[in-house]
């Protein structure tokens, strides 16, 4: 999906109180192709379920991973349309 239609979709949601994370890599395009942005989005990922559904979630990842996934992950509280 595209950066608006994943801000539409953020806002949406949070305006209904559900449970929501954003991660936006800026140099990726439509889905993520470089592999440290797609271990990335598979931690938050993980990570998302175990909160939301329970389930296990690994903690552990590469330095590489783990500093990515910080750069990438948007503060929702603060995320506004980019229209």
């Amino acid at each position: 999906m595209n950066k608006v239609e994943g801000d539409q979709i953020l806002v949406a949601m949070r305006d209904k109180n559900l449970p929501v994370e954003y991660i936006v890599a800026p140099d990726e395009g439509h889905g993520f192709q470089r592999p440290v942005n797609s271990m990335a989005m598979i931690a938050a990922a993980e990570r998302f379920f175990d909160k939301h559904l329970g389930g296990r979630y690994q903690e552990s990842m590469t330095p590489e991973v783990a500093k990515r996934l910080k750069e990438i992950t948007v503060d929702v509280k603060f995320r506004s349309l980019s229209v």
